[in-house]
């Protein structure tokens, strides 16, 4: 008990339990809902986009709070475009709304559409990737990337610009399960089907990020009113 209270506190377990909501009770529901929920263009997906725009704004009133503080105001520009290119990616900076494309950025995509992270260097053949050793550049950069999210906390708990160390399940486990996947995929020697849901751990990197621009904005609005 003593164990699970400290872990209570000392780490946000909401991503735990929304894994259990997704692959318990939805992924038996009828009617195909939980592909609905977790395929590309489904709600998830757009979710994410959503709360990386609300992550987007959150950092431009961190930007404005932080004005006279160039070192904060560089570091916090650089989130936001971080950001913005996450967005830009994630709804092929926008190609489905507005019908513009870039085609030559099409010629070169595994999907047929304008963004980068689909380019086909980035994606390998399976025959050209086992016989080279390759893997899937993309997942290795999300791994790369939910790693420092996760971890940088705990080494550099005085910079507020990483997550909080309580938010790392959000980024640890999407980074887990990366690794899990290209093991499986490549190895064949995985026990269980570890399926591409890849949206599902884009949702939870894109709440801790939400959350963590959330509580940057609490911070400065806690000092003003002090």
């Amino acid at each position: 008990m003593q164990i699970y209270e400290y872990i209570y506190r000392k780490l946000d377990l909401r991503p735990v339990l929304l894994l259990i909501i997704l692959y318990g009770p939805i992924r038996v529901l009828p009617f195909g809902i939980f592909g609905w929920l977790q395929n590309e263009d489904g709600i998830l997906e757009w979710s994410s986009v959503l709360l990386l725009l609300i992550a987007a704004y959150n950092v431009l009133s961190l930007l404005v709070s932080n004005k006279n503080n160039s070192r904060k105001v560089i570091i916090w520009t650089l989130f936001l475009l971080t950001l913005f290119f996450m967005i830009g990616e994630e709804i092929s900076w926008g190609e489905r709304l507005h019908g513009y494309s870039i085609d030559f950025v099409r010629s070169l995509n595994t999907q047929n559409e304008t963004n980068f992270h689909n380019i086909k260097i980035f994606h390998p053949l399976e025959e050209d990737a086992m016989r080279y050793n390759l893997r899937s550049l993309l997942h290795h950069g999300w791994i790369i990337f939910a790693l420092i999210l996760g971890i940088a906390n705990y080494l550099f708990n005085k910079l507020s610009f990483f997550p909080a160390s309580k938010l790392s399940l959000y980024f640890l486990i999407p980074c887990a399960w990366y690794i899990l996947f290209e093991y499986c995929r490549f190895s064949g020697r995985c026990l269980i089907t570890v399926s591409n849901h890849q949206e599902i751990y884009e949702f939870l990197i894109a709440i801790g990020l939400w959350l963590h621009t959330r509580i940057q904005i609490r911070k400065v609005r806690t000092s003003i009113n002090e």
